[in-house]
């Protein structure tokens, strides 16, 4: 299933870089696209049991979910 969520706190293409690294630790899920300008990162992910660890995984990095 595809989701897009929205983050707070990215500035710059290494903070897309930071999120990406992040997200693709988290086994299921691959990053479609992310944009620190919009604020937001496209991805699929196999279910929804994974969204507390991709919360976990953007949030150690030091940024929100909106």
């Amino acid at each position: 299933m595809e989701t897009t969520l929205h983050i707070s706190g990215m500035h710059c293409t290494s903070c897309e870089k930071l999120i990406r690294m992040a997200l693709e630790e988290v086994p299921g899920v691959k990053v479609k696209a992310i944009s620190y300008a919009k604020g937001e990162v496209r991805f699929e992910m196999k279910d929804e049991k994974g969204m507390s660890e991709i919360r976990k995984a953007i949030e150690a990095e030091g940024y929100k979910l909106l």
